[in-house]
């Protein structure tokens, strides 16, 4: 269905500053690390999707995942595409009784699906091109130096 090479990447960390949070993905082909900016509110989430915090009652990725399943699909992987001026673009890859399709999603969204299912996220070449790769994000740094590290 996708006629490109893909990479896997892994969440290794969700960080924060007083205005925004980062998701730290890390490619499993250099070991880099690169981040994709979210909101406050949604970085919170997603770390407490990382640390397996489980929520008091089902939230809204538990009942997409639900939905998906009771019509009979299974969610594969999530591919985050590309990006253009700071926006990034992500699919849930589903397989419905054999025929792969896909739904659109924000990378943050996507990436809480993978967290929930233990789904693979892969990225694409022309996304790993545009991303910026460090070595690491030191986490005794500032969210405004890892920002700049990573432009």
């Amino acid at each position: 269905m996708w006629d490109m090479d893909l990479i896997e990447l892994f969440v290794v960390d969700i960080v924060f500053s007083s205005e925004a949070s980062s998701i730290v993905l890390k490619n499993s082909a250099n070991g880099k690390v690169s981040p994709i900016h979210v909101s406050i509110e949604m970085g919170s989430l997603l770390l407490d999707l990382f640390r397996r915090n489980s929520p008091k009652r089902p939230d809204t990725f538990t009942l997409l995942s639900n939905c998906i399943t009771s019509l009979g699909a299974t969610m594969q992987a999530i591919i985050i595409e590309d990006a253009f001026d700071g926006i990034f673009f992500a699919k849930i890859v589903l397989n419905n009784h054999g025929t792969l399709s896909s739904l659109d999603a924000r990378p943050s969204d996507a990436i809480a699906l993978a967290l929930v299912n233990k789904l693979p996220i892969l990225g694409t070449t022309t996304l790993m091109k545009k991303l910026s790769w460090v070595d690491s994000i030191p986490t005794n740094r500032k969210m405004a130096d890892i920002f700049f590290l990573c432009r």
